[in-house]
């Protein structure tokens, strides 16, 4: 394992080749376990080479994975345990990967799309893929139903995947030479494309992009006034200087302006119960913090929300901070720009 920087662009390796196929598992397996459930599909591997290559562009993570076969999972726990609430866009260059049961297998030069607040289970051959890390306020804006691209497959034949395909491509082979400041420059073009191909179209509001950065504006607004108990639709319809109408308009995917801070208050409890500065709080004061000063909705919306009770999560949470403290000090540092990558 090694960490460095190139080029001004943070970069982290975890790299098991050369170690005992058993003490390999158990490196990758004590990475990912933090988000994933992991099965190797063979008791007790002869070698497990797993090489997976970071580089953290500012608000977002590309990653090269090569990794051999193994099935994963993304349960409610883990979702309640970690809360990452981005999308991960995976190119497959070599290898299958498909569901446990009935569904669509993506192949070599496809595209398949998670997102990581929902459910997941997958099996998979050994794979060589180009990931991207979005986390969900970067990209929703620009997708049409933001909630309904989890394991969204995109086939070798789509246009508008290809084109995603060989830019992720492109990119990745520059990084080494590039600076930061030039990499982000790139990253707003690489999330209009990669909404594009989500979507299955270039949207109007695509191509003149003045309505995406006004939402993009007034989610950075809720993001820094959360606690706010001021912060409901009127006041940032006047902050603005736009009608209701107009502002609903932009938050039409969302459910709604209104259902739009609701969710972000609940993430933002969710971030609160597992932090260890609220671990003297308790759960209703941190609920009322955030608005909600009725226990029992705040508990059947969290629930709605993250597939488990505030308990619960706070439970989840302080198991992963004891499997994190119990490590020896070697772990990656993707795994904590993965967990702050909000």
């Amino acid at each position: 394992m090694t960490e460095h920087s190139d080029g001004g662009i943070p970069h982290s390796v975890l790299d098991t080749r050369g170690l005992p196929g058993k003490q390999a598992f158990t490196v990758w397996q004590e990475h990912i376990s933090r988000h994933y459930d992991l099965r190797a599909q063979k008791e007790c591997p002869q070698a497990f080479d797993v090489r997976a290559d970071f580089w953290h562009l500012g608000n977002v993570l590309l990653a090269d994975f090569d990794v051999p076969s193994q099935d994963w999972s993304r349960s409610r726990a883990c979702i309640g345990r970690d809360g990452m609430d981005m999308f991960m866009v995976q190119a497959y260059r070599k290898g299958w990967n498909g569901p446990r049961d009935n569904g669509v297998t993506a192949r070599a030069g496809d595209i398949l799309v998670f997102d990581m607040a929902q459910p997941i289970d997958r099996v998979g051959s050994d794979i060589e893929a180009l990931t991207l890390f979005f986390p969900r306020h970067l990209l929703s804006p620009h997708l049409k139903s933001p909630d309904d691209h989890n394991l969204q497959h995109l086939p070798s034949t789509d246009p508008l995947a290809v084109l995603l395909r060989d830019h992720l491509i492109s990119l990745h082979a520059r990084l080494p030479g590039m600076r930061l400041d030039q990499v982000q420059s790139v990253i707003p073009a690489t999330v209009q494309l990669a909404a594009a191909a989500l979507n299955g179209t270039v949207r109007e509001e695509q191509a003149g992009s003045v309505r995406i950065a006004m939402t993009e504006r007034i989610c950075s607004h809720i993001d820094a006034h959360i606690l706010d108990p001021d912060l409901d639709p009127e006041s940032i319809a006047s902050r603005f200087g736009m009608t209701r109408r107009n502002l609903g308009y932009l938050f039409e995917a969302y459910g709604g302006v209104a259902a739009y801070i609701r969710r972000k208050r609940l993430s933002s409890i969710r971030a609160a119960l597992s932090h260890p500065a609220h671990n003297g709080q308790s759960i209703e004061a941190i609920a009322e913090a955030h608005g909600f000063n009725h226990y029992r909705s705040f508990a059947l919306a969290f629930q709605r929300q993250f597939g488990l009770t505030p308990r619960e999560a706070r439970a989840r949470s302080l198991e992963a901070t004891t499997l994190t403290s119990g490590s020896d000090g070697k772990l990656a540092e993707w795994l904590h720009w993965i967990k702050c990558l909000r």
